[in-house]
């Protein structure tokens, strides 16, 4: 790690008490619930000669002694409304129902893009508390799925979509305790969805607005960068 990014690093952490989560962006801006994160998602802006490859292990190894459940199918086309978890930090917590909709997560966010790699359950479970759609699909998806589904969303400051190993439907869509699965991609049930629960106007979404971005991850093949950085300080 540069000497500036470690020092601008040690800055936005000392200002964790201090702050509530969310940037300087208009879209960016925290949302209306009243618990402050102690992550602001400051200083971790990408630069030059920063690599693109993960910085810390793979998805399936971050939270070793995590207790997730397999993934179970789902009614296809029924938005599921699952009960609250709580959202308090926890660097690695397990969840009983997977994906999961709430609960404990990780204390910086998983930031909102296409990535194709999977994406650690703990920090976009904090992605969901600020209003974004967790988009996830089956490894095997036929690749031109994808593409139309990155194509729609590549633009939407608040999707999140990767694979997930072991999802027992094609797609799952994910938002604070709302979920809907489809066979198909061109369901309407997906469209509604979206326009309901995407980004600042979420009903559900605790922090509905707050940052989605400047915290762990790098799309579309690093889901995990600045993922140890970030633990360094708050673990």
């Amino acid at each position: 790690m540069s000497i500036n990014f470690r020092v601008a690093l040690l800055v936005a952490l000392s200002a964790v008490l201090m702050s509530a989560c969310g940037g300087s962006d208009p879209a960016d801006e925290s949302g209306p619930g009243d618990n402050p994160d102690m992550y602001d998602g400051s200083g971790l802006d990408d630069e030059p000669g920063v690599p693109t490859e993960p910085d810390g292990p793979d998805s399936s190894e971050v939270c070793p002694d995590a207790e997730n459940a397999a993934p179970q199918r789902l009614a296809v086309g029924e938005v599921f409304e699952l009960p609250d978890n709580g959202r308090q930090h926890m660097v690695c917590a397990g969840y009983d129902h997977t994906p999961p909709a709430s609960g404990a997560h990780f204390p910086a966010w998983q930031n909102c893009g296409i990535y194709n790699r999977p994406v650690q359950n703990q920090t976009a479970v904090h992605s969901l508390e600020h209003g974004a759609v967790w988009v996830a699909y089956r490894p095997d998806l036929d690749p031109a799925v994808v593409q139309t589904m990155t194509d729609q969303l590549k633009s939407e400051r608040f999707a999140l979509v990767a694979p997930y190993p072991g999802l027992q439907n094609t797609i799952v869509l994910t938002a604070w305790r709302r979920q809907l699965a489809v066979n198909d991609w061109s369901d309407p049930a997906v469209g509604d969805f979206l326009d309901t629960y995407l980004g600042r106007y979420s009903p559900v979404a605790p922090e509905a607005g707050a940052s989605c971005g400047q915290a762990v991850g790098s799309a579309p093949d690093a889901p995990n960068l600045h993922y140890e950085e970030i633990l360094e300080q708050v673990g």
